[in-house]
């Protein structure tokens, strides 16, 4: 359709004030934007849209720290004369005759992941006023940002048309932030006897989100490598997810013959960026603290007949994450 911006000035032109003609997009560059070949549409509204300044701070009044905590709240405030009683008198050039409010000011925030291009809506905050708001960072990220968006209808004195027309005040905007990781990784798992029974062992954040630390996990193990059954299932609940994460020998322990030959595959997961190059598995010596391997690490299979079995043998797995956060997971193996 040819010139948009025509029809759309007769349109509003019987419900508000025109101003000045307004700057058109005759200058866009044709050969990055082919689609607005042969349209014209106005670049600044000739109709009355007034635009409010905001400011955003901490609810005491402090600066918005341009790092934040995955999963700590923090409460935001946004200053802006939208959440005020009066409406405004201007628009850019132009007096506005008679404003009045008519309605609440509706408001919008988010937290942004400009690093995957996604927005977490916050939800609204039982007791607090309109502008104050509780954001929980859920999402690490390194680059982010905090965002508040209000809009209110508002009414004036059309001198043109000599009657109330209504129109929406608007205000916004985007505080950068950088989101710190503090969610050790979830990894866990597959596990083949090779000519034998299978299965698979992980840890899943419970609950999700959890502040502050230490974060918990529940463990979920499936498959015949536990007790025989292919749809076997169990979940371990209660560990702390991070370095010590030792399954239990009643739910977890895989037993094994002493010429079996094990398979292992990581199941690498984590809520932000894991460390691959620092991924490592195999057998040890024991539970807790720092791994003592008994044979060579990341080996994708395992013969038993080829390692001195130690005392009390464990698969482990020792994951980290970017930000260099841990989790060491022990699973207990009965050598026979």
């Amino acid at each position: 359709m040819k010139r948009i911006y025509l029809s759309l000035i007769i349109a509003v032109s019987a419900f508000s004030m025109p101003i000045q003609a307004a700057e058109t997009n005759k200058d866009v560059d044709l050969e990055k934007a082919p689609w607005l070949k042969g349209v014209e549409i106005e670049m600044v509204p000739s109709h009355i849209t007034p635009v409010i300044p905001m400011k955003l701070y901490l609810e005491n009044g402090e600066q918005i720290p341009k790092e934040l905590t995955e999963d700590e709240p923090i409460t935001v405030q946004a200053d802006s004369d939208i959440f005020f009683d009066e409406a405004p008198s201007k628009d850019r050039d132009m007096d506005i005759p008679n404003p009045l409010w008519e309605a609440n000011p509706s408001v919008n925030w988010q937290v942004i992941d400009w690093e995957t291009n996604k927005n977490t809506t916050c939800s609204a905050t039982p007791g607090f006023a309109p502008n104050v708001m509780v954001v929980i960072p859920e999402t690490p990220t390194s680059r982010g940002a905090i965002t508040c968006f209000a809009g209110r209808r508002m009414g004036y004195d059309n001198i043109q048309t000599g009657r109330r027309t209504n129109t929406f005040a608007n205000s916004s905007i985007a505080k950068d932030v950088k989101i710190k990781d503090i969610t050790p990784p979830t990894c866990g798992l597959e596990i083949t006897v090779v000519d034998g029974p299978s299965g698979s062992i992980y840890p899943v954040e419970n609950p999700p989100n959890h502040f502050p630390l230490p974060k918990t996990a529940d463990l979920i193990m499936t498959g015949s490598i536990f007790n025989g059954d292919p749809d076997y299932q169990d979940v371990e609940s209660g560990l702390v997810l991070g370095t010590d994460m030792i399954a239990s020998e009643e739910k977890a322990t895989i037993s094994i013959s002493q010429d079996s030959i094990l398979k292992l595959t990581v199941i690498g997961q984590d809520n932000y960026k894991l460390n691959t190059d620092k991924l490592k598995y195999g057998i040890c010596n024991g539970s807790g603290g720092e791994p003592t391997p008994v044979c060579e690490e990341n080996q994708t299979e395992y013969d038993f007949s080829k390692i001195k079995i130690p005392e009390k043998p464990y698969i482990y797995l020792d994951a980290i994450d970017m930000a260099g956060n841990r989790e060491v997971l022990f699973i207990p193996l009965a050598v026979k």
